[in-house]
This record gives structure tokens, C-alpha cells and sequence, in this order.
């Protein structure tokens, strides 16, 4: 997906998350043991705020991304499939930004010099609670993401997870569709072929059995898409 459209997906999620967040606190002011000044439900209500608007930040992005891609593909017309891979299982690295928002409220106390109390022990719990859930989710929606390859470019299709933020750091194989004239080269190794992208967008890797993996490096000369030299001196030694 181009920066700009990581921009557009960024600005939507996060009016989505402001709305969750406005929502939630709507349902529990008409909750009794929530309007409580003091006690312990209004805390675990705040973390749960948080935390649930987070994950509705990331879902309306996945669902925003798989959208646009499903949209980008239809334009093309008619196309034919090459063939249909999974992507790598998501890098703990690439989850670790969804983790920042609710972890803040959990360790600020911290920092202003609190101890362990029942306060704090129910927001680590909850911070638990949340990581091991996205966990899971993440684990479950990493299935649902493939590279397909067509005659017109690439596509990574799914509900990808991964928070996108409107920075230049990108995240490999993410989702969306490549024309061959955004790929700027190529890398070829018998099993796997890497494919890199105009404006620093993260790589694509694709890993395949060799015929298939010989057939999409065709693909990839016959669209005018450079090899790597370093693979070209593997391939030919």
C-alpha cells in the first residue's frame, strides 16, 4: 500500500477509535458501579476502554486495507493467476507498536513512584489479558494473508493486523496490490524470491517450490522487472 493511502487508512482507524472510546464511555456512564469516583471498577473500566478501542483501531484498518486491495484488483479487469503462496508468519516486532497505547496507562503509575496495589495488579492482568487475545488473533488472521501473483502484478491479499502508521517504515509482504512497474527488482534464490519495491515499500518474499518459483522469475523478466545482480551471480555459479 503507497504512503498515501497508509495516510487515508491511518486517519479512518483513528476516527474509529475515537468514536470506540466515546462510545464505551457513553455505556458505562449509565452503569451504576462505573459512576463511582473511587473504587475499583471505574479503574478496570478505564483500561478496558483503552485497550478495546485499540483493538478497533487495528480491525478497522485491517478491514479498510482488504477493501482497497479487493477494489485495486477489480480495476484491473480481467487477469490471470500465477499462483497463490502465504506470506511469513507476522514478526513479534511488527506487533509490538499495537502493544504501546495500552501498556502507557499500565506503567505511568510506575513512574510516579506507586507500588504494586490492587490497582495495578488488575491493569498488568488486564495487559495480559489483552497481549495473549492478540496473540491468538493475530496467529489466526496471519492465515488468511497470501501473496497472490497474477499476470498484471502482485496482490497481498487478507486482513493484515499490523498497525500501519503513517511513517516511512513498512512492514514485509504487506497487504495490497503491486503493478510490475512498482516492483524495481528482484531477488532470486531457488526456493524464494524476494521482490522490492519503488519508494522503500517493505519487500515481498514469496516461498514456493523451484519450478513455481522459476515460473514467477519469468514472469518478472518478461514485465521488465531487474534481477539482483548478487542473485543472478548465485543462480548462473
Amino acid at each position: 500500500m503507497s504512503n498515501s493511502m497508509k495516510l487515508v487508512a491511518f486517519i479512518l482507524s483513528l476516527f474509529v477509535f475515537l468514536i470506540g472510546s466515546v462510545v464505551f464511555n457513553m455505556i458505562l456512564g449509565i452503569t451504576p458501579a462505573a459512576q463511582n469516583e473511587t473504587g475499583l471498577m471505574p479503574v478496570i473500566a478505564g483500561y478496558l476502554n483503552i485497550m478495546i478501542s485499540t483493538m478497533l483501531l487495528v480491525f478497522s484498518q485491517a478491514i479498510f486495507r482488504f477493501k482497497y486491495t479487493q477494489r485495486q484488483m477489480k480495476k484491473l479487469g480481467h487477469y490471470n493467476i500465477v499462483g497463490e503462496y502465504y506470506i511469513a508468519p507476522f514478526r513479534l516486532v511488527d506487533r509490538l507498536i499495537i502493544y504501546v497505547f495500552p501498556s502507557i496507562p499500565v506503567i505511568y503509575p510506575f513512574f510516579r513512584g506507586e507500588r504494586l496495589n490492587k490497582y495495578t495488579l488488575w491493569s498488568i492482568a488486564l495487559l495480559f489479558i489483552f497481549i495473549i487475545i492478540t496473540e491468538i488473533l493475530f496467529n489466526l488472521f496471519n492465515k488468511s494473508m497470501k501473496i497472490v501473483v497474477t499476470d498484471k502484478g502482485v496482490a497481498v491479499t487478507g486482513y493484515d493486523l499490523r498497525l500501519e502508521l503513517p511513517i516511512s517504515a513498512n512492514y514485509p509482504s504487506s497487504s495490497g496490490f503491486y503493478p510490475f512497474e512498482r516492483i524495481e527488482g528482484f531477488r532470486y534464490m531457488k526456493k524464494k524470491i524476494t521482490l522490492y519495491q519503488t519508494y522503500d515499500l517493505g519487500p515481498i518474499t514469496i516461498t514456493a517450490p523451484e519450478d513455481e518459483i522459476k515460473k514467477i522469475r519469468g514472469l518478472l523478466l518478461q514485465n521488465h522487472v531487474p534481477e539482483s545482480k548478487l542473485s543472478g551471480a548465485k543462480h548462473n555459479g
